[in-house]
């Protein structure tokens, strides 16, 4: 049988375990190192500092691991980070004469988009709403023949009920049905909501 092995020893510095074939502590270097066993024929005041030093980093540990349990217990209990589509928002939009503002958003197949809007100065003018895919979009801001997904002609107030026929990147424009020299700049109020159009069971 072989011989022995030494005891598990511990640094009377830092507090941290001594394997019993070092002869100094691994993270502070001092060869100084107590038993269980030795920890009563210690001087009084280091045996004090000794004791001291290991609540604290039972503390420390205790800490840690609270911390570290708070975190998981919050992620799971709050579940998944949640961002607001673009596509749902609640504003006003300035539309000076011959221009337009608009939403863009990522919209996937059958989910539809719901809404309203109204012209709120002048309150008597009207505003004319299309949805365009990304590649009309692009021929509608250079004035080329643009067709819509759905087009509504100008209206003072409108409402907004729109399924994406397929997954794409979508466009809500309001345009200006007056002629740039025409002097009259628009204010619009507009509400829009992203619907899933999956059943959650």
């Amino acid at each position: 049988m072989g011989e022995p092995r030494g005891e598990w020893r511990t640094c009377v510095t830092c507090g941290d375990a001594f394997l019993p074939e070092d002869h100094a502590c691994p993270t502070c270097g001092d060869a100084r190192a107590v038993t269980p066993m030795g920890l009563p024929s210690m001087p009084r005041r280091e045996r004090y500092r000794f004791r001291l030093l290991r609540s604290f980093r039972m503390v420390i540990i205790v800490a840690a691991i609270v911390g570290v349990s708070y975190v998981l217990v919050t992620a799971i209990w709050s579940g998944p980070p949640t961002y607001a589509d673009p596509l749902t928002t609640k504003a006003s939009y300035a539309i000076p004469a011959g221009t337009f503002a608009y939403l863009s958003g990522a919209v996937t197949g059958e989910d539809y988009i719901v809404g309203n809007y109204s012209v709120v100065s002048p309150s008597s003018d009207a505003v004319g709403f299309a949805v365009y895919n990304t590649t009309e979009f692009i021929h509608f801001v250079h004035g080329t023949a643009a067709t819509a997904e759905w087009q509504v002609t100008p209206v003072n107030a409108g409402r907004i009920v729109w399924a994406a026929p397929y997954t794409d990147t979508f466009y809500l424009v309001w345009q200006s049905p007056y002629a740039a020299g025409s002097h009259v700049d628009l204010t619009i109020y507009a509400t829009t909501n992203y619907m899933s159009n999956v059943v959650l069971g």
